[in-house]
């Protein structure tokens, strides 16, 4: 292998480790590629662990989007927080959580240092992102100094607003008007790095024509870097500490450069839900499947539901559950759909098959047991096919 050859493969190799994306576990990844939609990514076992998993975004131009977007980490309820939650989207199981509960007198004072939320001085939550931990830390201040009578509405109103679409749509639509002009210069360096650069060198030299191109690859760089923190700063006005890094990457590093635009994106739809984002993005009958699973998860929870016996941080699960899942079956009411029919039991795929189990529908040839990918959760008799 000859000096060009080597040093193009480390590049190649350096911009394939950009196109990385690490997913905590309680979140998912909205990637869009080529196409027009979006797929939904949830981190795995295979390039990760217990906390998350890595996914390769889309390498190739035309360069797509990526969203992280995660479920809410929290359980509130007008008496206090739980730092827990029972919804569990993705296939490998519910994150690490800290399982701490306070009454709201209790949440004070409330500190955010990067991804982490101090109450009383204690870790009380770890979030996805410190744009989450700000995030939730916002929403628990705010609760907190309000009367207890009108916790149950501020609670709902910060729920109903996790799932406004036309709010995420107009975030959505400045994120593009952004977002595209580094796009398309991204584009055009990934082609010159790769494509324009490497066989001009190899016919001419390096000589004075390297300086050339090594000059018009550092005009782009620098471009980009500082489109990058423009938007950013447009994007995120609190996210200084979190800008700094990526721009600076970005004025050294081609590669990095090329990938800005996922940087810039990545955060930007967390203080939403994740069915809401799915609405927008997604096609149709991904979304309708997607809701599907959101409204069965909440339904029917992996088991154990919860990892506290105290009555205090059990209620506060149980309660806000059941009131996500009112908010988001009147969500998909004014979305057009009915929800009996999103929930709907599965038929028998068999005649010998006389049960199956609510949350995965996996289905069985004994009438009563429990399903053990889902914790244990009973199963349900085709005769009986309505929610306890």
């Amino acid at each position: 292998m000859g000096e060009l050859q080597g040093l193009l493969l480390v590049v190649g190799i350096i911009y394939l480790s950009e196109c990385l994306v690490w997913v905590r576990r309680g979140a998912m990844a909205f990637a869009r590629g080529w196409g027009k939609s979006s797929k939904i990514r949830h981190p795995g076992t295979l390039a990760g662990n217990q906390r998350g998993g890595l996914l390769l975004t889309n390498p190739l131009p035309p360069l797509g989007d990526i969203f992280i977007v995660a479920q809410f980490p929290l359980s509130l309820s007008p008496e206090g927080a739980f730092a827990y939650f029972a919804p569990c989207l993705n296939p490998a199981g519910r994150p690490v959580q800290t399982t701490k509960y306070a009454s709201w007198d209790n949440l004070h004072p409330l500190q955010i240092d990067g991804r982490k939320v101090f109450a009383a001085g204690a870790v009380f939550l770890t979030t996805v992102s410190t744009f989450a931990a700000r995030h939730a830390g916002d929403l628990l201040q705010r609760i907190r100094k309000l009367p207890k009578a009108n916790r149950t509405s501020a609670i709902h109103k910060a729920l109903s607003e996790s799932l406004d679409t036309r709010k995420m749509s107009e975030r959505l639509r400045e994120y593009r008007k952004r977002s595209n002009p580094i796009r398309l210069l991204a584009n055009l360096l990934f082609v010159y790095l790769f494509l324009v650069v490497p066989p001009l060198i190899w016919h001419f030299g390096f000589g004075v024509l390297g300086l050339c191109l090594l000059l018009g690859m550092l005009a782009q760089t620098v471009t980009l870097a500082l489109l990058f923190r423009n938007a950013h700063k447009a994007l995120y006005p609190d996210g200084g500490e979190e800008r700094f890094k990526p721009f600076l990457t970005m004025l050294l590093a081609p590669p990095a450069a090329i990938r800005a635009s996922d940087v810039l994106g990545r955060h930007l739809l967390e203080a939403f839900h994740p069915l809401a984002v799915a609405r927008i993005l997604c096609p149709p009958n991904r979304f309708r499947d997607f809701a599907r699973q959101t409204l069965i998860d909440l339904r029917y929870p992996l088991f154990p539901v919860c990892p506290a016996t105290e009555s205090a941080p059990v209620e506060t699960e149980r309660w806000f559950r059941e009131t996500t899942l009112a908010v988001v079956e009147e969500f998909l009411q004014k979305e057009g759909f009915k929800v009996n029919e999103l929930v709907a039991a599965p038929k028998p795929a068999d005649a010998a098959n006389l049960s199956y189990c609510p949350r995965c529908g996996t289905q069985f040839v004994t009438r009563q047991g429990t399903c053990a990918d889902c914790g244990g959760r009973p199963l349900e008799p085709f005769a009986a096919q309505n929610p306890a």
